[in-house]
């Protein structure tokens, strides 16, 4: 499986998603915009310092919008959570590959579900540590992060770029996420090398057109494709 078209999944981390007339506001925007998914960052103050939502969260935005939900776990011991966000409506799952001590069966629930399951690594865990894991055949998406994993806002750290041609080069078939730092500077560069998903939350958010902004980093393949993309996409 493969996506034969770049994607854009924004991230709420970046608005004030505490506030429920803010986010279906924004959820509404997302629904007409030309973005794919939306992308929750979940973050227990454990594996990373700052704590954000739950299972609910994505729940909550499930029962309300047509997109995928890109579920993001920035937890520690992922194995003992994953089954709340399968049933909550996640439909990428992504667990990072230094909060797993064995990997494979968490992947392995996570496909049973009929559900991408998404491997993370941060900025210090070199691409060659995905590439046994990617020779099992488990492993849906890889989410690079062009930041360190923890905060919204940050800069795109230099040499992400590079990483995400390393593991394209890898694997010619996995679908490659990133996240942290895409801006509408970047995006080209993160398209050229194999990125297919951008997930960026700032820049869509802060921009004065969400729609306009969501279309220009996905490059030129225009808001008309928008609802292509199918799970069973080959």
């Amino acid at each position: 499986m493969a996506l034969k078209m770049v994607r854009v999944s924004p991230s709420i981390l970046a608005v004030d998603w505490q506030n429920e007339i803010t986010l279906n506001a924004v959820i509404d925007q997302l629904e007409h915009s030309s973005a794919s998914f939306i992308h929750l960052d979940v973050m227990d103050g454990k594996f990373v310092q700052n704590k954000t939502f739950d299972e609910k969260m994505v729940e909550y935005i499930r029962n309300r919008s047509t997109l995928m939900m890109d579920v993001h776990l920035m937890v520690e011991n992922p194995e003992k959570v994953i089954d709340n966000y399968l049933k909550a409506g996640a439909d990428i799952l992504t667990v990072h590959y230094e909060a797993c001590k064995d990997i494979e069966p968490v992947l392995k629930r996570i496909r049973s579900k009929n559900v991408l399951a998404g491997v993370a690594i941060s900025p210090k865990t070199p691409a060659y540590k995905l590439k046994d894991l990617l020779k099992t055949g488990l492993v849906d998406v890889v989410l690079v992060m062009g930041v360190e994993p923890g905060a919204s806002a940050q800069t795109f750290i230099p040499g992400m770029a590079e990483k995400v041609a390393e593991i394209r080069e890898m694997d010619k078939n996995v679908i490659i996420s990133i996240d942290g730092g895409v801006n509408l500077k970047n995006a080209k560069l993160l398209r050229t090398v194999g990125a297919n998903i951008l997930v960026s939350g700032s820049t869509v958010f802060k921009s004065k057109n969400i729609r306009k902004t969501i279309q220009a980093l996905r490059g030129s393949w225009g808001s008309k494709f928008a609802k292509l993309f199918k799970k069973d996409e080959d």
